[in-house]
C-alpha cells in the first residue's frame, strides 16, 4: 500500500485516540478515523457545533464608566484599575471569566468488524495528503480487509467504505454523548438509514444522517445496534445538517473518483521538492526514530510536515473558519474550549491562503466576520460607550466580550478588528478585486478607526491608549501593537480609496500626524508599550511588540534606527523565551510567528531555530496535525495553517513596496530545492523557482506568471552579489499572461571578499 505514497504519511500502529486518528475534511465537514483495525469509531464534526451552553449572550453596559477606570489607572495603576473595572461589571450582572461554548463531536460510528482480535496482523494505516484519502488494511486469519474514508466537498458528506475478499460481519451504532447539554435520540431507523437529533439547551438543534448500501448479504436492526451479516463490502455516508437528509450512497466508486479529481486538482497547484520519493516512502516512525538518534530533523520530515500542513488547509478552510482545532475533535472539553482564538491563533491558521491561492477559502473568514458584526458593536458600545468594532479575544457561537477578569484583562485588548482588517487588504493585494475592495473592504476598515475615533485621547497633540493592553503579555498605556494596527488600516483604507477613485476623508490623515512614534528603552530596544512606566517581559510567546515587522512589515531597512530597536527587541525574546527553558510555554504559535520575525528581520539562523524547536520536540501528532506543546500535547492547528507561509516567504518574500526579495532568510536545510505554484501580491503566479545555495557558486531560475501587465522588480539579500554585474534588482515584464524567467547566478558577499583576499 506504501510503494506508491509519496504525498503522505503511514503506520502500522492503530490510533488509541481521536487526536491519533488520521483526518479528513472537506472545509465545512471533517472526519477522524481511530481505533483498533476491527472496533473502530468515525468521528463527524461539522464547523458550525459549538455546544450552546446560554452563557454568552450578555454583558454588562459599562459604557459610562470608561472615564473612572482611567482615572483608577491614573491614580493606583493598572491592577487596581481592571479591578475596579471587574467590580463594576459583576454589580451589573457580569458572570465573570467565562469560557466560550466549547468545539464538540457532532456525532460518532462505532463499529466492529466480527473478527477474533488476536488474529488480526498486517495492520497497516496511511493517509494521502494529495488524495484526502485515508485508508486501513489489516489480515484475519488470510481474510483482507480494506477501509477507505474521504469527506465529499461535492455530496456533503463523510464517505467510508469496508470491504473484504470473503463475506464478514459488521455491527454498529450511532454513539450517544450522554452529556447533559446535548439531548441526543435516534429519530429515523431503517435497514439502510439511521437518523439522530442533537438538542441544545436552547432547543436549536442539529441532524446526522446516515445511510449504507451493502454489495450482499443481509441487515438486521434492533434497538440502536445495526447488525450486517455476510457481506463483502459495506458503503457509509454520513452527514451534519439543520435537518435529516438522504445521503447518496449507491454509487460510491464513482463518488470518490469525483473527489479525487476536485481534491487533487487543488492540492498539486503547489508542490514543494526537497528529497527523493525514497525519503518520502519511509514511515513517520522510521523519520522520527532517526531524528531522536540524530537530535537532528531529517529534511524529509520538513518536506512532509510542508505537505501536511498544506493537506490540513485544504481539509479545514472554505466555508469554515478554522477554530483552534481546525474542524476536528473527539470530546466535549477541548482546551479552550476548541474556540476562535482571534489573538493570535486564528490570523496564523489563516496566514497561508493566499499564497498557496486558496483564494475561496477565504469565504469562512469573511462570512463569519460578518456573523460577528452586531456583537464586535455591541462590545464597543457597552463595555466603552464608543462606535465600531471591539473584537473579543475568544469567540464561538456568539462575540461578546465575555471571557476577561483582573487576571486575564482581555477586554482591554483592542487591537483585534485591526489585526484581522490586514488579511482584508492581504485578499485584496494578491486578487486584485476591487469589488471585494469597496463593498467589503473598505466597511470593514471604517468600523476599525471607528473605535479608535471614539476610544482615543490625545495628549500633548499626541494618540494616547488608556486602557490599552499587549496580548496576554501585560497592561500598560498604548501597546505598540496598537499604534502599529491603526496606523497600517489607515494606509489600507487610504489606499482603497484612492485605487477606486474616491476621495479620501481628511480625519484618516489628521489621525495619522497624531499618532505618536514607537518608543524604545535606554538601552535602543523597541518597547511593547509607549509608556515609560511600563517594564518589559521578554519572556513571552506573543510578538505583539513586532507585528510592524512581521505583519505590516512597516519596520524594515529603510529605517535604520527603528530596525536596530526591532532587532534588540527580538533578541531579548529569543533568548528569553524561545532558546530559554524557563519560557513561560512550548506554543507553537510563539515558535512560528518567532520564525516570521526573523525573515522579516533576515536573520535565517533564529528562522531555523524557530522551526526546528516546533519539530525537534515532536509538536505534532501521526497525522503531522500540529499541537499546541511539546510531544503531541493539545490538538491545535495554527501552526500547519502557517507553516507554509514560512518556508515561501523564506524563499521570495514580498518587501511592503512591492519588491521581491529572494532568499530573504533561509534555514541551512532549506538551501536546496523546487517551488512551484505559489502566489504572490498583484495577481502573480510563482510558476517555478529552482534554487541551489550550496557551495560558492549559487544559482536560481525564477519563473514568474501574471493576469495583469506589469514591471515586477526582485532582488536577491542583501548578502548575495550577482556574478558578472552589479545590478540590484532585476525588473521582469509581465505581460499578456506570459511566463517569464530569470536565471541568476550569484555568491555571499563574504565569498568575493575571501577570493580578492586570498
Amino acid at each position: 500500500m506504501t510503494d506508491f505514497l509519496t504525498k503522505g504519511v503511514w503506520s502500522t500502529k492503530p490510533a488509541e485516540k481521536w487526536e491519533d486518528g488520521y483526518i479528513v475534511g472537506n472545509g465545512a465537514l471533517g472526519g477522524i478515523l481511530f481505533g483498533s483495525p476491527n472496533v473502530f469509531s468515525l468521528v463527524a464534526n461539522h464547523h458550525t457545533l459549538f455546544l450552546k451552553q446560554n452563557k454568552m449572550n450578555n454583558i454588562p453596559d459599562m459604557s459610562d464608566h470608561l472615564d473612572s477606570l482611567r482615572a483608577v489607572i491614573e491614580a493606583e495603576g493598572y491592577q487596581k484599575g481592571v479591578e475596579y473595572f471587574e467590580k463594576v461589571a459583576l454589580e451589573k450582572g457580569y458572570q465573570g471569566l467565562t469560557m466560550s461554548d466549547p468545539y464538540h463531536p457532532g456525532s460518532e460510528i462505532q463499529l466492529e468488524i466480527e473478527v477474533d482480535g488476536k488474529f488480526v496482523t498486517d495492520f497497516q494505516r496511511q493517509l494521502d495528503y494529495e488524495k484526502g484519502l485515508a485508508i486501513e488494511t489489516f489480515e484475519a486469519k488470510k481474510q483482507r480487509f480494506k477501509k477507505t474514508l474521504f469527506c465529499s466537498k461535492a455530496n456533503g458528506a463523510l464517505y467510508l467504505k469496508i470491504e473484504s475478499n470473503d463475506p464478514f460481519d459488521v455491527s454498529f451504532s450511532l454513539k450517544d454523548y450522554q452529556n447533559p447539554e446535548l439531548n441526543q435520540e435516534i429519530v429515523q431507523m431503517t435497514e439502510c438509514r439511521l437518523v439522530q437529533k442533537s438538542t441544545y439547551l436552547d432547543q436549536t438543534s442539529y441532524v446526522s444522517s446516515l445511510d449504507w448500501t451493502i454489495s450482499e448479504g443481509t441487515v438486521a436492526v434492533h434497538q440502536n445496534q445495526v447488525e450486517i451479516n455476510q457481506t463483502r463490502s459495506v458503503c457509509f455516508a454520513l452527514s451534519i445538517h439543520p435537518e435529516a437528509i438522504t445521503n447518496s450512497v449507491d454509487d460510491f466508486d464513482q463518488i470518490q473518483r469525483v473527489h479525487l479529481q476536485e481534491f487533487q486538482a487543488t492540492y498539486n497547484q503547489v508542490s514543494l521538492t526537497l528529497v527523493n520519493d525514497e525519503e518520502r516512502r519511509k514511515s513517520l516512525k522510521e523519520i522520527v526514530e532517526e531524528m531522536r538518534e540524530t537530535h537532528t530533523v531529517p529534511l524529509v520530515l520538513y518536506e512532509k510536515l510542508y505537505d501536511a500542513s498544506r493537506y490540513v488547509i485544504q481539509s479545514m478552510t472554505g466555508e469554515a473558519l478554522p477554530n483552534l482545532q481546525g474542524i476536528w475533535g473527539g470530546d466535549f472539553s477541548p482546551a479552550w474550549s476548541g474556540d476562535y482564538t482571534l489573538d493570535t491563533n486564528v490570523q496564523l491558521a489563516i496566514a497561508s491562503l493566499a499564497s498557496l491561492g486558496l483564494f475561496e477559502q477565504f469565504d469562512g473568514l469573511f462570512n463569519k466576520m460578518a456573523d460577528y458584526d452586531e456583537d464586535f458593536k455591541e462590545n464597543a458600545a457597552r463595555y466603552y460607550g464608543c462606535r465600531g468594532y471591539l473584537m473579543p479575544v475568544h469567540a464561538s457561537t456568539r462575540a461578546l466580550h465575555v471571557h476577561w477578569n483582573s487576571e486575564w484583562p482581555m477586554v482591554l485588548w483592542t487591537a483585534g478588528a485591526g489585526w484581522m482588517s490586514h488579511f482584508y487588504d492581504e485578499y485584496f493585494e494578491y486578487t486584485q478585486d476591487k469589488i471585494f475592495l469597496k463593498e467589503v473592504t473598505i466597511p470593514f476598515y471604517i468600523e476599525t478607526l471607528l473605535f479608535y475615533e471614539d476610544f482615543l485621547t490625545i495628549q500633548k497633540g499626541k494618540v494616547h491608549l488608556r486602557p490599552s493592553y499587549s496580548a496576554e503579555n501585560g497592561m500598560g498605556d498604548t501597546a505598540t501593537m496598537d499604534i502599529a494596527v491603526i496606523k497600517e488600516t489607515i494606509w489600507n483604507l487610504q489606499k482603497a480609496y484612492q485605487l477606486l477613485d474616491e476621495p479620501v476623508p481628511e480625519k484618516y490623515e489628521v489621525l495619522l500626524t497624531q499618532l505618536p512614534d514607537y518608543m524604545m528603552d535606554s538601552d535602543g530596544i523597541l518597547k511593547e508599550w509607549i509608556d515609560e512606566t511600563k517594564a518589559e517581559h521578554f519572556n513571552h510567546r506573543h510578538f505583539s511588540n513586532l507585528y510592524p515587522v512581521f505583519q505590516s512589515k512597516e519596520i524594515d531597512r529603510k529605517s535604520p534606527i527603528l530596525w536596530e530597536a526591532a532587532n534588540k527587541a527580538f533578541d531579548k525574546r529569543i533568548e528569553a523565551w524561545l532558546l530559554s527553558e524557563d519560557g513561560d510555554t512550548s506554543s507553537s504559535h510563539g515558535r512560528i510567528h518567532a520564525a516570521m520575525c526573523g525573515i522579516a528581520l533576515e536573520r535565517p539562523n533564529e528562522v531555523e531555530a524557530a522551526l526546528r524547536e516546533l519539530v525537534i520536540n515532536e509538536s505534532f501528532f501521526p497525522s503531522l496535525a500540529t499541537a499546541h506543546y511539546n510531544q503531541a500535547h493539545v490538538f491545535n492547528v495554527d501552526a500547519n495553517g502557517s507553516f507554509p507561509k514560512v518556508l515561501h516567504d523564506a524563499l521570495i518574500y514580498s518587501e511592503a513596496d512591492d519588491v521581491l526579495t529572494l532568499f530573504k532568510a533561509t534555514p541551512s536545510w532549506l538551501n536546496k530545492g523546487s517551488l512551484k505554484g505559489i502566489r504572490l501580491p498583484k495577481n502573480i503566479r510563482v510558476e517555478k523557482l529552482d534554487w541551489d545555495l550550496v557551495g560558492k557558486e549559487k544559482t536560481c531560475r525564477l519563473t514568474l506568471q501574471s493576469d495583469l501587465d506589469q514591471t515586477v522588480s526582485v532582488q536577491l539579500q542583501q548578502q548575495y552579489t550577482q556574478r558578472k554585474t552589479n545590478i540590484d534588482d532585476i525588473q521582469v515584464v509581465l505581460t499578456n499572461q506570459k511566463a517569464q524567467t530569470i536565471d541568476l547566478q550569484f555568491t555571499t558577499l563574504e565569498d568575493v571578499s575571501d577570493g580578492e583576499t586570498n
